[in-house]
C-alpha cells in the first residue's frame, strides 16, 4: 500500500541539524573515551581490584562482544523508535553500568556492569552517523561521517593521554556523571522527525518488518563488502592500539606515559584522515576509489611500522600518525553501504557495518595473544627521540614474537583491500 504525499521543503542543514548531530557526536565522544580509557586504566584496575590479567582480558571481551551485537540491534531499532529515545535511554544504561563498576568488589557485578556499559554505548556510533545522514544532505555524508569520526577519536586520544597514571575510580565516576548529563540533553533536545528536503512528491511505503530489513541487508553484496572493508581497517586499528599500549611497552621498555603518547598518534591521525578522506570522496562524488586508497595505504604503512627493524623513534611516531591517517578512510564504509540501501534501512546498514568492525577487533584480540605469548617486562630502556631504542637479545626475541602476532592484522588489512576493489558506486543525485 503506497501513498503520495507533499511535504514542505526545508533546506538542510538548519540550526536543528547542528543541535541533533552535535548531541549525537557528544555521546559518541563519551563512548570512544570509555572504550579507550579501559586500556589506559588497566594497571590501576588490576592494582586496586587485584584482578588477574586474564580476568581483565575477559572483561574486555565481554564488553566488545556485547557491544558488537548490540550495535546491530541499535541499527535495526533506530528507524523504528527514533533517535531521541534510543540514544537517551541507552546513554543512561551506560552511566548506570559505570556507577556499578566503581562501587562493587563482586566479579559477577563487574561483568554485568561492563555488559551494561556495552549495551548503553552501542547506539553511539550508529546514532552519530545516522543523525549525520538524516540531518545533512547526502552530498555531505562523506565529510560529515569523517568529522563525526574525527571528533570521537580526538576525544579518545586526548582523554587517554590525560588520564594516564590516574586511579580508575574517579575517572569512571566523572565519566558516568558527564554521560548522564548528555543523556538528559538528548532526551530534551534531539528530534526524531527530520524535515522534508525534496520538493517533489514523495512515495512512502508501509514500514518493513525487522525480519525483512534483516533479510535485505544480508543479501546485499555491497553492504557486506563495506562491512569487510571496515572490519579489516578499523578493526585492525582497534586491535593494534590495544596490543601496542599494553604489551609492546614492556618489551621495548617504554613507560605507560610514553606508550600512551605513541598510541594517541593513531587516533589523532585517524581523526585527520577521516575528514580529508570524506572531503575527497564528496569532491569526486565517489566512494569506492577513496576506499581502495585507504585500504592499500593502511596495509603499507602498518607493515612498515610493525616489521621495519631499528627505526628511529621519531620515525615510529610519524608511522603511527600516517597509519592512523590512512585508516581514517575506514569511515567511508558507511556511505559505501548506505548508498545501496533504502532510506528505511540506512540505520540498520550502519549498525551491521559497525557490528562487523567491532566483532572483527574482538576476534583479532582473541587470536593474537596465543601467538605472542607472555611478554616479559624488561623495565625502562634508554629513550632518545632521534635514535632507535637499543634492545638486548632477549628483548629482540620478545619483539619478534610481537611481530609474529601482528600477522593476523596484516591479513585483515589485505582482506579489506580486496573488498575495496569489489565495491561499486551507486549513482548520486
Amino acid at each position: 500500500m503506497t501513498a503520495t504525499i507533499e511535504k514542505p521543503t526545508v533546506e538542510l542543514p538548519t540550526g536543528a541539524s547542528w543541535i541533533n548531530w552535535g548531541l549525537g557526536v557528544l555521546f559518541l565522544m563519551s563512548c570512544v573515551f570509555s572504550v579507550v580509557s579501559f586500556a589506559v586504566l588497566a594497571p590501576s584496575i588490576a592494582e586496586e581490584t587485584k584482578l588477574s590479567s586474564g580476568t581483565l582480558s575477559a572483561l574486555t571481551s565481554v564488553f566488545f562482544f556485547t557491544y558488537s551485537i548490540a550495535q546491530l540491534a541499535a541499527g535495526l531499532l533506530i528507524d523504528r523508535i527514533g533517535c531521541r529515545w534510543l540514544l537517551g535511554i541507552t546513554t543512561l544504561i551506560a552511566s548506570v553500568g559505570g556507577f556499578i563498576f566503581i562501587s562493587t568488589d563482586s566479579l559477577f557485578l563487574m561483568y554485568l556492569s561492563r555488559a551494561m556499559m556495552a549495551i548503553g554505548l552501542s547506539s553511539a556510533f550508529v546514532g552519530g552517523l545516522y543523525l549525520a545522514s538524516k540531518w545533512f544532505p547526502a552530498s555531505r555524508f562523506g565529510v560529515m561521517s569523517g568529522v563525526t569520526n574525527m571528533a570521537a577519536n580526538l576525544a579518545g586520544a586526548i582523554g587517554s593521554w590525560a588520564i594516564a597514571g590516574l586511579s580508575y575510580q574517579p575517572v569512571v565516576l566523572w565519566w558516568a556523571v558527564i554521560n548522564t548529563g548528555i543523556a538528559v540533553f538528548i532526551l530534551m533536545l534531539v528530534r526524531s522527525r527530520v524535515p522534508q528536503q525534496d520538493p517533489q512528491p514523495e512515495t512512502t511505503e508501509e514500514s518493513m518488518s525487522l525480519l525483512t530489513i534483516f533479510g535485505l541487508l544480508f543479501r546485499s553484496k555491497q553492504v557486506w563488502l563495506a562491512s569487510i572493508f571496515f572490519t579489516g581497517t578499523f578493526g585492525t586499528f582497534l586491535s593494534y592500539a590495544d596490543f601496542w599500549n599494553i604489551q609492546i611497552q614492556q618489551a621495548y621498555g617504554l613507560d605507560i606515559g610514553k606508550a600512551a603518547s605513541f598510541n594517541a598518534l593513531l587516533p589523532i591521525g585517524l581523526a585527520a584522515g577521516s575528514v580529508l578522506f570524506g572531503l575527497f570522496s564528496d569532491k569526486i562524488r565517489k566512494v569506492a576509489m577513496p576506499c581502495q586508497i585507504c585500504a592499500v595505504s593502511s596495509l603499507v604503512f602498518m607493515a612498515i611500522l610493525v616489521y621495519t627493524p631499528y627505526t628511529p623513534i621519531w620515525v615510529v611516531a610519524c608511522l603511527h600518525f600516517m597509519a592512523g591517517f590512512c585508516i581514517g578512510g575506514s569511515t567511508l564504509a558507511f556511505p559505501a553501504a548506505v548508498q545501496h540501501c533504502r532510506a528505511s534501512m540506512q540505520g540498520a546498514a550502519i549498525g551491521l557495518v559497525t557490528t562487523c568492525g567491532y566483532i572483527g577487533a574482538g576476534v583479532l584480540n582473541l587470536i593474537v595473544p596465543p601467538i605472542i605469548g607472555t611478554i616479559k617486562d624488561f623495565g625502562q630502556s634508554p629513550f632518545s627521540f632521534m635514535d632507535p631504542i637499543q634492545l638486548t637479545d632477549d628483548q629482540l626475541f620478545e619483539v619478534g614474537a610481537f611481530k609474529e602476532g601482528m600477522i593476523p592484522l596484516m591479513a585483515a588489512l589485505l582482506l579489506a583491500a580486496i573488498a575495496s576493489f569489489m565495491l561499486r558506486d551507486a549513482k548520486r543525485s
